[in-house]
């Protein structure tokens, strides 16, 4: 029982920036554009690699439209919903 729960919690744990970078690379490589919840996962992230994120999506040319504001950028990680 305790080893479901761990996976489980570990499945619903938000993704860092190394996982986001190599999810935006497929994103980009397949032509997509970003997902409309990409700014709740990104919420969900620990500050520091919210911001690494977002200039990598700046940096490969999938994020140019809304600013994020520093009260955004500088938020703790959400919890995601369950």
């Amino acid at each position: 029982m305790g080893v479901i729960m761990l996976a489980a919690s570990l499945a619903a744990a938000p993704a860092g920036f190394e996982e986001f970078a190599a999810d935006a690379n497929g994103w980009l490589l397949s032509g997509q554009g970003l997902p409309r919840d990409y700014r709740v996962t990104l919420m969900q992230m620990d500050s520091a690699d919210r911001i690494s994120a977002i200039a990598y999506l700046r940096r490969i040319g999938l994020l140019n439209d809304t600013p994020w504001t520093l009260d955004d950028l500088l938020r703790p990680a959400k919890e995601p919903a369950r």
